[in-house]
């Protein structure tokens, strides 16, 4: 159960709470000042990078298939850390990738299907597609400390092709110092690559993440590698009841959703308002 709670730290981390899911932002309210914070929002560079990181076969060693080949579990050493880069890929045929996608931002269905989270809640709002974030887990064994992370997390939607991403690293924050009782864990790179399928979608979660304190190295990579696929299982499970549960809880409530263009995309508007108005100054 140790090795367990250890694992389920870890995989929690990229799902924060926000309490900014309380509300709808709007316009530029209690939005990062973006030109004067560390707290950069994620290029659609970075999501093709971690897309590509996710579906590369290079470097990987296979580590676990389950008997219908629907499971699969990989690790990669890094030059970042000795801790190993985990990925995982499921195909889930039950379930839709908008649906899966939800599952994974649903902040009050998360406080439902994971017995682990302590807290969870919103530090800092970036833009309507990033945001800096807290989450602690409890740990049930005397000997091992509750943990907690600090991450910046962004996610993308690409609707022509089913892909939906969300990614997240741990940062440093003023208004989110480390904890009495919690050892602070890290999360060097976590995130999701959703994928609709011809029935169902599939899955690739990859993390590299270290809950520190004393815990081995040799033991965390050991316990990620054997208890994640346990950890993908529960969530695929969760998914299986959250049309029904959302049915009931503020259905229309899924401001992860947003309408409001990636900050790449503001960039092209401006650029097109831009050159229209210098033809229109030429035709004067």
């Amino acid at each position: 159960k140790t090795a367990y709670e250890i694992s389920a730290c870890l995989v929690g981390s990229e799902m924060c709470i926000r309490d900014r899911y309380q509300r709808r932002v709007r316009g530029n309210q209690n939005m990062a000042d973006t030109e004067n914070t560390k707290y950069v929002p994620a290029t659609l560079e970075d999501f093709k990078k971690f897309k590509d990181f996710c579906t590369e076969t290079a470097n990987w060693v296979v580590q676990f298939t389950n008997k219908d080949s629907t499971l699969k579990v990989w690790t990669q050493k890094n030059d970042k850390s000795e801790i190993d880069v985990v990925k995982i890929w499921a195909l889930v045929p039950t379930i839709s990738a908008p649906i899966m996608y939800d599952v994974l931002h649903d902040p009050e269905y998360r406080a439902v299907w994971d017995e682990n989270m302590v807290e969870g809640y919103n530090v800092e709002v970036i833009d309507h597609y990033n945001d800096v974030g807290y989450y602690s887990a409890k740990s049930p064994v005397t000997l091992v400390a509750a943990r907690d992370f600090c991450n910046q997390r962004s996610w993308y939607v690409d609707v022509s092709n089913g892909e939906y991403m969300i990614i997240n690293h741990s940062v440093k924050h003023p208004k989110c110092p480390e904890k009495k009782g919690y050892v602070r864990a890290w999360s060097f790179l976590t995130g999701y690559y959703i994928k609709t399928e011809t029935s169902g979608c599939s899955m690739m979660y990859v993390t590299q993440a270290d809950p520190r304190g004393w815990i081995p190295t040799m033991v965390i990579n050991k316990v990620t590698t054997k208890f994640a696929p346990s950890l993908v299982d529960k969530l695929i499970k969760a998914a299986t009841k959250y049309t029904e549960w959302k049915s009931t809880h503020n259905p229309d409530k899924k401001p992860w959703l947003s309408n409001e263009p990636y900050h790449w995309q503001d960039g092209k508007k401006d650029k097109k308002k831009k050159e229209e108005g210098e033809k229109k100054k030429g035709k004067d």
